[in-house]
């Protein structure tokens, strides 16, 4: 049985987490309080599929609180039969989404970016599919996280060939 002192860890561990990778994540993306890479990114061409800035602020204000729920029952359940594969590819995954906005718009590599994006299209995948045995919800609070990343991917991979 899990006590309540480490579901409430695993809770705030969680929580934690995405909020810091939201919040790096947020310190480079191209916003009203970054004029310079919002400048930069409004010159890259993009396909006709990129979806309007809103839309990405608004699904990913979605998926980090799916990204939450689903690392919470996958830290809490540490003694169950794959919850540390679960676990690492999550905590890879959360990585990765601070990590992309630092690298596609701090630094302006599209090419590492779409390395980045590759590498979380992975994990995000490897997540739904072992956390799938270890709780069931957490693997479906974060199939959408997956498609949209892989939904991300294509897209960048459509910038970056558009760009070089």
């Amino acid at each position: 049985m899990i006590s309540a002192t480490d579901k409430s860890l695993a809770a705030l561990t969680s929580a934690a987490l995405v909020g810091a990778a939201a919040l790096a994540g947020g310190c480079y993306g191209p916003t009203p309080a970054h004029p310079k890479t919002a400048a930069w990114y409004a010159t890259l061409r993009k396909p006709s599929f990129t979806p309007p800035g809103p839309v990405f602020g608004a699904a990913w204000t979605v998926l980090d609180g799916l990204l939450w729920y689903s690392g919470y029952p996958l830290l809490s359940r540490r003694s169950k039969p794959g919850s540390g594969v679960a676990a690492t590819l999550w905590g890879l995954t959360v990585l990765g989404v601070g990590g992309f906005s630092w690298v596609l718009f701090g630094r302006k590599r599209l090419d590492a970016a779409m390395g980045v994006n590759a590498g979380m299209v992975a994990t995000s995948l490897g997540l739904v599919g072992t956390s799938a045995r270890v709780d069931s919800r957490a693997a479906l609070a974060a199939a959408p996280l997956a498609l949209w990343i892989s939904f991300a991917f294509l897209l960048q991979e459509e910038v970056w060939r558009r760009n070089r």
